[in-house]
């Protein structure tokens, strides 16, 4: 706990201006901005809107302690724009910049409108000539775009114990979006899945939409520096808070964004719509540079409801930062501040939970990653009727996991992953302990196969034990058909049990394109243990559109 609330107070500091991280000038005012294509005459800049921005205008370097221009402005959309560059160092793509819309007299640039094509060459304080980008690298406008997928699988499973043991799932999902519909600022998006079970089918048949899980299904307004979401929807600034039912609004100001929810959650058990669980809350956000690159930080508070009653109120953070061009930072957490104690309302100070993620890659060669969780269950009065006196909730200790991996590639066509997790909580006899490697030779010379080792170790209180296995694939550019063929050994001891579990489990898959973007996908599973036999049978296809 103590680790979760010197977190917490470290991310808050974060959450302070940080003005001398910034180059000369108000920060308030700037625009920040990140490098998307670089040729060797124009620059494309992604900056979210380009509001405030005009033809003419001065990008400058976010790196740099000074105000260093890098290019100036020549064509605008909604979101991007480009431009030619000037003076020294050059850009790389991923680069942090940034303008000071505000302090331009040029009117905002409304979504969707473009400058007037400018003369061939611009004077600048380094006079360079330089051709028009492409029309169709930058486009004019709002574009009509949509974009998803479809798949529908079948899985099987069988064995040589019982009849009764075999299995038939079908699943069905699908991904549509749509952006700027009909040149409108309007936009869509959807995820949902369907599946159910052969035993399933006469409860299918009398109520047909039982199974169907909605992920996300919201149509976006954007009103330049507003946006608004309508239907459900996961904020990637409140990714932790999960899908929200309702209305979300956000409005941003220099550096700074505003935002606030109001809706419901979706029900625990379907993810059905249930107004009974209101919520409302808001936050704030803010995007500063740091190093070479930005980070954003964003902290709110959250109240939820059953059938109006108090069922939750905490407050959240999150954090994601990336430094340096090969080290990225991610952080996120919950602290509840109510509770229930004998039907009485109290204020508390309790983290629920805390996770953190890095990635850094000091050469192309070579990356490390780094994770960590600590988390107890959250609690929710008024739907499962929690107090604090119960036995759950006394025995509610905090679940510790740390992961770390490294990937290195020693030549060309080897690649190596080590990775391993320690887990513990208080009372645990023994911590869980896992370690892996897997190496891969994606090219076997005169064979062009591939070809995928590995070894899995695994310790806790009521299992030890080991894996290893082989995998060998073949690509075909016939249909960029793709055929694997898989062997896994397994060997595993149970706290209870006098003897050893030793399985032995052969795979194979096939991908196929049938037509354009359509494939077919076809994989097969056996294991063996004794005299019982294991299968499992899949077969589907998935569309990209």
């Amino acid at each position: 706990m103590r680790l979760l609330i010197l977190a917490s107070i470290v991310w808050l500091s974060m959450l302070v201006p940080v003005c001398d991280m910034q180059a000369q000038g108000n920060p308030a005012q700037r625009k920040m901005g990140r490098v998307s294509f670089v040729t060797s005459q124009n620059v494309y800049v992604q900056f979210g809107n380009t509001h405030g921005i005009a033809a003419g205008d001065t990008v400058f370097l976010a790196s740099s302690k000074e105000a260093i221009p890098v290019m100036i402005v020549k064509y605008l959309s909604s979101e991007s724009c480009a431009g030619q560059i000037i003076g020294e160092p050059r850009l790389r793509i991923g680069d942090a910049v940034y303008s000071y819309p505000d302090m331009k007299p040029a009117e905002a640039v409304p979504k969707g409108a473009r400058t007037p094509t400018p003369p061939a060459s611009v004077s600048t304080p380094d006079t360079v000539d330089v051709q028009s980008p492409p029309l169709a690298a930058f486009p004019s406008g709002p574009q009509n775009r949509f974009y998803g997928g479809f798949s529908a699988n079948s899985y099987s499973t069988f064995s040589n114990l019982t009849s009764l043991s075999a299995v038939q799932r079908w699943n069905y999902s699908l991904n549509f979006n749509g952006e700027n519909i009909l040149a409108t600022k309007i936009s869509f998006s959807s995820y949902m899945n369907y599946s159910y079970t052969g035993s399933q089918w006469k409860d299918i048949a009398a109520s047909p939409f039982s199974n169907l899980r909605v992920y996300d299904l919201a149509a976006k307004y954007d009103a330049g520096d507003l946006d608004l979401w309508i239907g459900r929807h996961i904020n990637r600034d409140l990714s932790g808070v999960g899908p929200i039912d309702g209305l979300q609004v956000q409005r941003s100001m220099g550096n700074f964004s505003f935002g606030g929810v109001i809706g419901s959650r979706p029900d625990f058990y379907n993810l059905s719509y249930n107004q009974r669980l209101f919520e409302y809350g808001a936050y704030i956000g803010r995007t500063d540079t740091i190093g070479n690159g930005l980070m954003q930080n964003t902290l709110g508070v959250f109240q939820q409801y059953n059938n109006m009653k108090t069922d939750r109120r905490f407050i959240y953070f999150q954090h994601t930062s990336n430094p340096l061009n090969d080290f990225s930072f991610f952080l996120t957490g919950q602290i509840d501040i109510f509770k229930l104690n004998n039907g009485k309302q109290l204020n508390d100070f309790s983290p629920t939970d805390l996770y953190f993620s890095m990635l850094y890659s000091p050469i192309t060669r070579l990356s490390v990653s780094l994770s960590y969780s600590a988390e107890r269950n959250t609690i929710y009065y008024e739907t499962f009727g929690f107090s604090v006196d119960s036995l759950l909730l006394n025995q509610n200790e905090l679940r510790h996991n740390l992961r770390i991996g490294l990937m290195m590639r020693p030549f060309n066509d080897t690649f190596v992953n080590i990775g391993g997790g320690y887990s513990f909580q208080q009372g645990d006899v023994t911590p869980t302990t896992n370690a892996s490697i897997a190496a891969t030779q994606s090219d076997i010379p005169l064979l062009a196969l591939s070809a995928t080792a590995s070894y899995v170790m695994t310790r806790s209180s009521y299992l030890k034990g080991s894996a290893y296995g082989l995998r060998i694939s073949k690509y075909m550019q016939f249909n960029s058909t793709t055929a694997s063929l898989g062997y896994l050994r397994s060997n595993y001891n149970f706290g209870t049990a006098s003897e050893a579990l030793v399985q032995d489990q052969f795979t194979v898959d096939l991908s196929t394109r049938l037509v354009d973007n359509m494939f077919l996908n076809v994989y097969y599973q056996e294991i063996f243990s004794g005299n019982t036999t294991y299968g499992s049978f899949m077969g589907g296809f998935n569309y990209r559109f």
